[in-house]
């Protein structure tokens, strides 16, 4: 079934995370007279003569999104569409973060898919292996019935391992291009990434 409203397949989309450069955040040198120092991510304020200038690192959040979409999102496609591009934000957060939220997980994946996404989630957190995530998408969809789409995503990999204090990346881009199947069923009115194959 060809669903109305859908853009041709194959056209290109990109999700590119911005590229990741580490900040360092000085730390306000105390001027009081107990002692107390404050702590700032913009400004640096000069210590007074009697008082040493210390300085930390600060690791900086994960840059924004850039995605665009290519479906109108008021057909059934721009709902899956959403919902894809929604998983890979959530799985992009916990990786960077090194942060498990089952709940967020939840909310995205259904089914084996989540319970391997949990799964490597705290493995990630039990290892320190935080990662950086960029992903050039080009994807088609298909809604073979009602309640299930198959998505099948050609995309260039970019996604590194990085320190995962500093957030600086430790490895080369591998710039590989994937090929992956995915299934999304509807689950309680909301599609769900349900089963991830890499063909």
């Amino acid at each position: 079934m060809k669903p109305v409203g859908r853009l041709p397949a194959g056209r290109r989309h990109r999700w590119l995370l911005a590229a990741l450069a580490p900040v360092l955040l000085p730390v306000l040198a105390c001027s009081d007279d107990d002692g107390a120092s404050d702590e700032t991510t913009s400004t640096t304020v000069a210590p007074t003569s009697t008082t040493a200038s210390t300085t930390t690192t600060t690791a900086p959040p994960l840059p924004s999104s850039t995605t665009t979409t290519m479906f109108d999102p008021s057909t059934v496609e721009g709902e899956v569409e959403a919902a894809y591009l929604r998983s890979w934000e959530v799985y992009a957060e916990a990786v960077y973060t090194l942060e498990l939220d089952e709940a967020a997980l939840a909310e995205v994946f259904v089914d084996e898919h989540l319970a391997t996404k949990t799964q490597e989630i705290a493995d990630r957190v039990r290892e320190g292996r935080a990662a950086l995530v960029r992903i050039e998408h080009d994807y088609t969809i298909e809604i073979p019935q009602e309640g299930i789409a198959i998505l099948v995503d050609t995309f260039v990999n970019h996604q590194v391992l990085i320190d995962p204090d500093t957030k600086e990346p430790i490895e080369a881009d591998p710039n590989e291009q994937v090929v992956d199947v995915v299934r999304l069923r509807r689950d309680d009115g909301v599609w769900k990434v349900s089963r991830k194959d890499r063909a």
